[in-house]
């Protein structure tokens, strides 16, 4: 739940901005002002025979949150029940027993666990859910400002398991925040994740009775927390699960710079920048952040305006987020198209490097240039211009004294011309990263991987890599715009070799050789 600093009027159904005076709410944990009822009263009764509720602990998106007990087996539950507006609307009821359904079909650990549902005495709808100790990751950062990279990605790497999960069953979360991952404590490991009020924003196309500003919003309208929506939904459109993913990049960004990236003073100002501005960098925000170049293409890409520029699902963002940690990149962050990053001063992958240019794109470049120039004065020679065109060339080939570079004449004359030679991107990434990059010829290209290469169309493109010891090659002969990935090997430890100990020579005797004859007795 939410409260307005101003007006001190409590908001609980996702409103981001008080719609009275339009000041931004925060969380009752950063007031010092209880906003519960302290005599509600559902306090004390006893649902279905057997659920004891025991004290009002909350809000969520659509109804209040107690404790309870399981008088049969002495077992803390909590309570969510579905505010007595909506309880009046069997469409809301019927999407609201669906949802609890949903999210305890999936059965993930990570996931909070809905056990029963019914109604109370005054015919308010409900559900039980396991009880959590511990705190929403809201709350850590209202007190912490930053998490470490380390923590955030474990914290995200859990949410990519449970919301996989979820896709898998056809279910789109649609409002994940810091205030919906609940941070408890399980066999011993700090920071187990829960993701709660699943689901919830499924409800979106669903109004609301009551004061104006107080309503869930129809199909195509936006509905969700500003800062964490994508630019999709910021426009009204279509979603999907990749939604998600948009959402898991903010709070990894949020938690490293210590705020989002996209803030303002109005609702629709906070989605014009969703839409249009361009992410910055985490170091601008917050020059203490400690952050890998690895993750932070991982946070770009997972931040892709265009969906299709995105990790395609939680499984891909999980494997980008486990290779960052390792310093390395994922083959679906290495496949990623640079102006999906941002600009190239942003995104580590300049278009074209500074290098040394090697001596067959000079030589291809002056034959392009010569033979444009072959082309325009063999024209007319060939009656293939009339005079005017011939007249036209010649005042181009004759350009007034005020040019101040001689380049500039020359582009009238490649007009109309096509190119004899075409060029294509290749984005060269190592693993691991940081790896300079050098041609066939010696030339170097880049002096520290990821990094884009200018290479002929349809020619093959010889590149080595080399970090410390490490060596990587590869060839290729791009027809398009193409992404490479060199693993680097460590070179092999020779062996040394055995020395054969030969044994002494053995100085061969003569052998004696028996003879037939014999002596005569006479000659003895």
């Amino acid at each position: 739940m939410k409260v307005c600093p101003a007006c001190r009027v409590d908001y609980g159904r996702g409103e981001v901005f008080c719609p009275v005076d339009a000041t931004r709410l925060v969380t009752t944990s950063q007031m010092s002002i209880s906003p519960l009822n302290p005599d509600d009263p559902l306090v004390g009764s006893v649902l279905a025979g057997r659920y004891v509720v025991k004290s009002r602990i909350g809000e969520g998106g659509m109804g209040l949150v107690y404790e309870g007990l399981h008088r049969d087996i002495d077992k803390r539950v909590a309570i969510k029940v579905l505010r007595d507006d909506l309880s009046r609307r069997p469409d809301v009821v019927a999407r609201f027993r669906q949802e609890a359904k949903s999210a305890s079909r999936i059965g993930h650990e990570n996931i909070v666990d809905i056990s029963d549902f019914g109604e109370t005495t005054g015919g308010a709808s409900y559900f039980i859910m396991e009880f959590l100790d511990g705190e929403d990751l809201g709350n850590v950062l209202g007190r912490e400002v930053t998490v470490d990279a380390d923590r955030v990605c474990g914290i995200v790497l859990q949410c990519c398991r449970a919301l996989s999960a979820t896709h898998a069953k056809g279910i789109v979360h649609r409002d994940i925040k810091p205030e919906n991952i609940f941070l408890t404590k399980r066999d011993g490991v700090d920071d187990f994740v829960k993701i709660v009020d699943f689901g919830i924003a499924k409800m979106s196309d669903i109004e609301t009775d009551g004061a104006p500003g107080r309503k869930l919003t129809k199909t195509g309208m936006i509905f969700g927390t500003p800062e964490y929506m994508s630019p999709e939904q910021a426009a009204g459109k279509d979603l999907d699960h990749r939604v998600d993913v948009y959402a898991l990049g903010i709070i990894l960004y949020e938690c490293l710079a210590g705020r989002v990236p996209f803030e303002g003073d109005t609702f629709m100002g906070v989605l014009t920048q969703h839409l249009f501005a361009e992410l910055p960098p985490i170091d601008e925000l917050n020059p203490n952040a400690k952050v890998s170049r690895e993750l932070e293409l991982v946070i770009r890409k997972a931040l892709a305006k265009d969906p299709d520029d995105r990790y395609q699902d939680t499984e891909e963002l999980a494997e980008a987020v486990s290779c960052a940690l390792d310093g390395r990149l994922s083959r679906a962050t290495v496949k990623t198209p640079p102006s999906a990053f941002g600009p190239p001063s942003l995104s580590y992958l300049a278009p074209v490097p500074h290098r040394k240019t090697s001596r067959w794109v000079w030589a291809t470049t002056v034959s392009a240039v010569v033979a444009a120039l072959a082309w325009v004065a063999l024209g007319p020679m060939a009656g293939q211009w009339s005079e005017a065109d011939a007249s036209t060339a010649s005042a181009e080939l004759n350009p007034p004294a005020e040019l101040a570079e001689p380049t500039e004449a020359l582009e009238p004359l490649l007009v109309n011309v096509e190119p004899v030679l075409t060029f294509v991107n290749v984005h060269v990434a190592t693993d691991p990263v940081g790896a300079r990059i050098m041609l066939d010829d010696g030339s170097e290209a880049c002096a520290a991987a990821p990094c884009t290469l200018a290479a002929e169309r349809g020619s093959t493109l010889v590149i080595r890599a080399k970090l410390g010891k490490r060596r990587g090659r590869t060839a290729i002969t791009p027809t398009q715009e193409e992404s490479v990935l060199i693993e680097l090997q460590a070179p092999k430890k020779s062996r040394p070799k055995s020395r054969k100990v030969e044994a002494p020579k053995r100085k061969r005797e003569k052998p004696t050789r028996s003879s037939d004859l014999k002596v005569p007795e006479w000659a003895q």
